[in-house]
């Protein structure tokens, strides 16, 4: 691989099983490595087995097709399956150097930019229906299954968190639904947050993390960088005035969201914060501690919720205005 300008993904492999690649922090269900090769340095994301499927290496075929020529995303070198147990999906990327964001607030702008390209390049995708999905779609198509896989989860100090689901769940559901438009398409990255926004210097941002990139109907992206983008410090979910108001503000001139409309933006957002009992469980397979540690954040969303709804509203009512 000495001097070469690709690194394939046997290539990656070989070296991660090897020891010679980077293994970077996470906490998610996938590995991450970074890896130095021919005087470059590439990212490798190893999925985990459990969702290593065809349809997940379609999507970010699909989607790698459409972004590719933008300044802020990094595109696939190469991507296959690698079956050393069980498949797994594996991406190689070009790494981006720089430091992530640690208050999302400071680039509420290039995320609702980052958002209107997302809407634009769906125009030129062309993809099968089970490539079109996102965080609200179990809700939508299977709710009670959901709900009663995750109850037996929900007990003890969780109970608040179930109650949460219960007194939502429907209003949720019906915000997503007023919110789908069949004709809507638009390519999905499903994590726009601080983290997964690299910055360094005078580089313009990257956008990293495109574990569940797909297509929606729906302005998912929009909905969970709501709430990711304008709290006031990662870790919690108190929001920030000011940044709620150029949140809003920039999404209604950029991405046509009506101010009437936020509620609702907010309310298909918040599914994202609703534990699946599948998620969990592949946390805690990963590390112990995951499932815990996952199940006390979006508690602590939900327990500022209503706080949160209200603000979103007057703050719409007045922009409105």
């Amino acid at each position: 691989m000495t001097g070469s300008a690709r690194l394939t993904v046997r290539c990656a492999m070989e070296l991660v099983t090897a020891g010679r690649a980077e293994a970077l922090e996470g906490r998610g269900l996938n590995t991450s490595y970074r890896l130095a090769v021919g005087g470059r340095t590439f990212s490798v994301k190893v999925h985990c087995a459990e969702r290593s499927s065809d349809a997940e290496f379609r999507r970010i075929r699909c989607v790698d097709a459409a972004l590719r020529g933008t300044a802020w995303y990094p595109p696939v070198g190469d991507i296959g399956f690698h079956a050393a147990e069980r498949p797994r999906l594996v991406v190689v990327r070009p790494y981006a150097p720089g430091e992530p964001s640690d208050d999302a607030r400071r680039h509420i702008a290039q995320v609702v930019e980052v958002l209107a390209d997302l809407a634009a390049r769906a125009g030129s995708v062309t993809a099968g229906e089970d490539l079109v999905g996102d965080y609200a779609s179990p809700w939508l198509s299977g709710a009670e299954g959901e709900r009663a896989l995750v109850a037996p989860l929900l007990t003890g100090e969780w109970r608040p968190l179930a109650r949460a689901m219960d007194d939502h769940l429907d209003e949720s559901r019906a915000a997503a639904s007023r919110l789908t438009r069949p004709d809507g398409l638009v390519v999905h990255h499903g994590d726009l947050h601080g983290r997964n926004l690299i910055g360094g210097g005078s580089r313009p941002l990257t956008v990293i993390d495109w574990d569940e990139a797909g297509l929606s109907r729906r302005p998912a992206d929009a909905g969970k960088a709501l709430w990711l983008s304008c709290r006031l410090g990662r870790g919690d979910f108190v929001l920030d005035p000011r940044a709620l108001r150029r949140f809003l503000t920039l999404s209604h001139a950029r991405l046509g969201v009506p101010y009437a409309s936020a509620g609702d933006l907010a309310r298909l957002g918040a599914l994202w914060f609703l534990p699946r009992h599948g998620h969990v469980t592949l946390l805690g397979r990963r590390d112990t501690g995951l499932g815990p540690w996952y199940l006390d954040w979006v508690a602590r969303f939900w327990a500022r919720y209503r706080r949160n709804t209200d603000l979103i509203a007057a703050t719409a009512a007045a922009l409105g205005a």
